[in-house]
């Protein structure tokens, strides 16, 4: 990439962010009436459900106050994620601590506490407001939370699980995700061997037992010694969660100056691309067989929001980090479909759900599961990221 054309991509990716994402979710979301956020809304900015999922509370919060923490102190920012922590600070966890998974628009409990990522989002979202704020509650909620992610994460369902283990001992790639990227919130806030420990067990999970080298595919979900139940499960490929979980191995091994594992798993992302395009209709499936059977899954053929965006944090930080014309090639092939298809700029954010030929499925802008976490962070980071890279190359010359 020129120097020139850096400094557009990043004027389009901040663009995009403060005028067409951010405005949205202010004007449409934010519930001043009864507290929190109110995530489900059509593609005009009508709300079609006033129940509140904690998923999405907790990830507006974190959107918020980290772009009040790391682009301006915007007193709306810091206004709009109070509005999410004095919420959810109420009425958010069941009497053992953990965090329900919804709750109505009052705020009285609708769905148990048998999520444990609800409790992932929470506990980042607390750190976050916590250095927004200088309030010192809001680091301890955030600090309970982790212990209790800790405590959970090797039955993170409990009482609700449906599945019988003993008999079928699948590990999901999801946890150890998920640990890398709150590693990194929680740094400062917990001591570093602490950190440390956490990310090489996840490493470990990720690259040794996810990570196939024979097959070349990343699995959702492995046997405790990384072989593949052969079912549905076994078999099945999450293009868009493997990039996310890709990017974040990235992260840290630049952060922990691992020269060797960035050479070593950004190709990795290569083979996630190539099986995971839709070479007749461009982007990314949700899910796929590894041996090209049907999923268990009605929508593996949909083109999805967040599976776009993660790609091209994938993509873009393995050109950053190794300057190989592969990766930036991807990132303009994902960048050039993602935003042909997703954004809306009449009435505001991006489409979330396409069908396979890249048409609009669903016309709503949030709701159970979209809502104000994977595009802004994807925004904010590759904004910074292409920063660096326009930083080292005047640097160079």
């Amino acid at each position: 990439m020129t120097k020139a054309e850096i400094q557009t991509f990043r004027a389009l990716y901040e663009k995009e962010l403060f005028d067409n994402i951010v405005p949205f979710w202010e004007k449409y979301s934010l519930d001043r009436e009864r507290g929190g956020y109110l995530t489900c809304i059509e593609r005009d900015g009508r709300i079609f459900d006033h129940d509140k999922f904690i998923w999405m509370q907790g990830r507006e919060l974190w959107a918020f106050s980290k772009l009040y923490n790391t682009v301006r102190h915007e007193p709306q920012w810091l206004e709009a994620a109070h509005l999410g922590a004095q919420f959810l600070r109420k009425f958010g966890r069941a009497p053992n601590g953990d965090w329900y998974f919804a709750l109505d628009r009052d705020g009285r409990p609708l769905v148990q506490p048998y999520n444990i990522f609800s409790d992932c989002f929470c506990a980042a979202a607390f750190m976050e407001y916590s250095k927004a704020s200088g309030k010192e509650w809001a680091r301890d909620m955030a600090i309970q939370g982790y212990r209790r992610i800790q405590e959970r994460k090797a039955h993170p369902k409990g009482i609700w699980t449906k599945q019988i283990s003993e008999n079928r001992p699948i590990r999901a790639m999801a946890m150890p995700m998920m640990q890398l990227w709150l590693a990194g919130e929680f740094q400062g806030a917990i001591s570093d061997a602490e950190r440390e420990h956490i990310i090489d067990e996840s490493l470990d999970q990720i690259l040794r037992l996810h990570l196939d080298r024979e097959r070349h595919a990343v699995f959702e979900r492995v046997y405790p010694d990384g072989s593949h139940p052969d079912c549905m499960e076994g078999r099945l490929l999450t293009p868009g969660h493997a990039l996310e979980t890709l990017w974040l191995v990235l992260n840290t091994a630049e952060q922990r100056g691992d020269r060797a594992m960035i050479d070593d798993v950004a190709p990795v992302m290569l083979w996630v691309a190539e099986r995971g395009w839709d070479e007749q209709f461009g982007g990314f499936l949700y899910y796929q067989d590894y041996e090209g059977f049907p999923t268990e899954k009605l929508e593996s053929s949909m083109k999805l929001w967040w599976v776009h965006v993660e790609a091209l944090m994938a993509f873009l930080l393995a050109y950053r980090l190794t300057g190989e014309e592969v990766y930036e090639s991807w990132f303009r092939k994902v960048h050039d479909w993602t935003w042909t298809h997703f954004p809306d700029h009449k009435d505001g954010e991006w489409f979330g759900y396409l069908n396979r030929r890249g048409e609009i499925e669903l016309t709503l802008k949030g709701g159970k599961w979209k809502g104000f976490f994977h595009i802004p962070r994807a925004l904010m980071n590759c904004s910074q990221w292409f920063a660096e890279m326009e930083k080292s190359s005047l640097e160079v010359k």
